[in-house]
């Protein structure tokens, strides 16, 4: 290990015990406040204290860290890269403190405490959305919220307390012991594009035929991303990137509506738009194969709610 990471994992350590034995939920307030307001003095009135108040508990915040969270100018405070990181996690801890309340205010009301799952995109389009009237006469009694993310926010959530289900792709490796995934659909990666596009009706073609045609192309860390990066590497073929970009469901059909450019998503995502006529998959010789959907959660845990849930999705 280098110099550099160890004295990172120790300043890490350092900060950590400061944190849990200093920080107040009164800091975090402030802080979730501050990003949204654009004067001090407005946040105070927002968490209920006063300006000096809030000047003091900036200070604290600020002296703890060893970091500077937000930039003094004659307008008000604008916030650092590191106050932004931080009001970020402020909102997420406070969250867990709301449903926290609400959990134990259900049970103590002899209620199901409510279920909070984090899902991506794809999961909602081909797990979620088909089986929502059954989901809905299973969970009868149950109050239950689904939040869609992104993988690393989904997988965040549940870590963080945020959700008790995370609907995702199967990690390369879970990332705790405690946590165990269930393999609830299988999918791949699907080249699709406008019923007028010249490669439709192509029999069983390479990739690499593709090259003329421009691309809207999944990007990032992403397991899409990723994917196909290895399968266009091993066709050999270098994509020419469309003028539009998007990997929003919602706008995959107008930028394919130009019969040249061509989508790389996944299945899951596309299906009913397929299955519709709406859009086209390009018959390739080989499939680009995804992880599968599943649902990620805690081994221990003993609600009847995420079993339920798991359930109506496997069927």
């Amino acid at each position: 290990m280098s110099k550099n990471q160890n004295d990172a994992e120790a300043k890490a350590l350092v900060l950590g015990e400061r944190m849990m034995a200093r920080l107040r939920l009164r800091h975090l307030r402030l802080l979730a406040s501050l990003e949204r307001s654009t004067t001090l003095r407005e946040a105070a009135r927002e968490v209920g204290i006063t300006q000096p108040a809030a000047s003091q508990v900036l200070r604290e915040l600020e002296e703890m860290l060893e970091v500077q969270l937000f930039e003094r100018h004659a307008r008000g405070l604008r916030a650092t890269d590191a106050g932004r990181f931080l009001a970020q996690q402020s909102r997420q801890m406070l969250g867990g403190v709301a449903y926290a309340a609400e959990a134990l205010a259900s049970v103590a009301l002899g209620y199901e405490r409510p279920l909070q799952i984090g899902a991506l995109p794809s999961a909602i389009a081909a797990l979620v959305r088909p089986q929502m009237t059954r989901l809905r006469q299973q969970l009868v009694g149950w109050k239950v919220s689904f939040q869609e993310g992104q993988p690393n926010e989904v997988l965040a959530s549940l870590q963080g307390g945020l959700t008790q289900l995370a609907l995702l792709r199967r990690p390369n490796l879970v990332p705790e012991h405690r946590l165990t995934f269930t393999e609830l659909l299988s999918d791949e990666l699907v080249v699709v594009a406008s019923p007028a596009h010249p490669a439709v009706g192509a029999v069983s073609i390479d990739l690499a035929d593709l090259a003329p045609y421009p691309w809207s192309l999944p990007t990032g860390p992403l397991a899409t991303a990723l994917v196909f990066e290895d399968a266009c590497r091993s066709a050999g073929l270098v994509p020419k990137r469309a003028a539009l970009q998007s990997m929003a469901a919602s706008l995959i059909l107008p930028i394919t509506s130009d019969a040249e450019t061509l989508a790389a998503i996944p299945r899951s995502i596309v299906g009913a738009w397929l299955e519709s006529g709406a859009l086209v998959k390009i018959d390739l010789r080989a499939t680009i194969p995804l992880p599968p959907l599943g649902a990620l959660h805690h081994a221990d845990d003993t609600s009847a709610a995420v079993h339920k849930v798991i359930a109506v999705l496997r069927d």
